[in-house]
């Protein structure tokens, strides 16, 4: 990790070293280069055993697969759309994700599911105005969320038992709810009052989720909606698997385009917070912690590459 002073960093080092005088049992070593094929390429996400990484292109134009030491680079779809909000299966079978065609000016969104030798499914037709993003509710189901109520999806015929625990998501009106996969109700939770949130993640167990609030800052909470915790400036959260730290990026822009961006790491209660990057000549972005809690995948949106940033405590 290369440090610099402070003086050199701007506004943004002033963020995000505000706590770099306490001790810091997180470290951070060196970033290692992951992809860098002359592609600009963004949003790694590690597959559940860590073996492979999976992220896409500009404009979020399909999908790619990548094994952890940057070995075998492949595409596993070029569908519009794909790379936005893509998730991996728990058991890292398959990715899932909202996919567009157009048809004149119209755009359609349909869900689509890929096993990983490209294999697609679509799970729903084409559709205006899709505003929700699929999600995994254990490895054979996919959630989506239309006109009020929570679809559920079976990926085959043996997958009819529907998955009884809550899933926290976006609500209707941009806050946070509550959904019953066994029923399809939800119901808004409202921590913060008039509020829009962005990027629900939840934990490891499902106990609790982080997110962001629009114009504000990274927070965490029960899943019922109790226990809220204020972690300050932060985007992108990810959590580590034992689900004790929360990293996330500090973004500068000027309007138009990402300027800056660090990465840090703060105790999901909120007793602590980490500087693990301080590279004014890197921008990173969107990061993902590995399972096994020894790596953090993310983006250089200055050179278009991925890098593993390892840690350790």
């Amino acid at each position: 990790m290369r440090l610099q002073p402070l003086w050199r960093l701007g506004a943004l080092a002033l963020l995000v070293g505000t706590f770099s005088a306490q001790a810091q049992p997180l470290r951070a070593d060196a970033p290692i280069q992951l992809v860098a094929d002359g592609q600009p390429s963004t949003h790694p996400v590690w597959s559940p055993d860590g073996s492979q990484v999976a992220f896409t292109r500009e404009g979020y134009t399909g999908l790619w697969l990548v094994d952890a030491d940057g070995a075998n680079v492949r595409q596993l779809t070029d569908a519009p759309a794909a790379g936005f909000g893509f998730s991996w299966a728990p058991d890292g079978t398959a990715l899932v994700a909202r996919t567009a065609r157009y048809d004149g000016l119209r755009r359609l969104d349909a869900v689509t599911v890929w096993t990983l030798d490209g294999t697609a499914t679509a799970l729903t037709e084409g559709r205006s105005a899709m505003t929700d993003l699929p999600r995994w509710l254990g490895p054979r189901h996919v959630a989506l969320r239309v006109d009020g109520v929570l679809d559920v999806y079976p990926l085959d015929d043996d997958a009819r038992a529907v998955p009884s625990e809550p899933v926290v998501m976006t609500g209707a009106d941009g806050g946070l709810a509550l959904a019953e996969p066994a029923t399809g109700a939800v119901r808004e939770i409202s921590p913060l009052a008039n509020t829009r949130v962005l990027n629900v993640t939840p934990s490891p167990d499902g106990q609790r989720v982080a997110f962001e609030v629009y114009g504000g800052n990274l927070h965490v909470m029960d899943r019922d909606g109790s226990n809220l915790i204020d972690l300050g400036v932060g985007e992108r959260p990810t959590w580590s698997p034992d689900g004790r730290w929360i990293a996330a990026m500090v973004t500068e822009d000027d309007g138009h385009a990402f300027t800056a961006s660090e990465l840090v790491a703060v105790r999901s209660d909120g007793s602590e917070r980490v500087v693990l990057t301080q590279t004014p000549d890197r921008i990173e972005m969107n990061p993902s912690w590995s399972p096994d809690g020894r790596r953090i995948a993310f983006d250089d949106a200055a050179d278009g590459a991925l890098y593993v940033l390892p840690v350790s405590e």
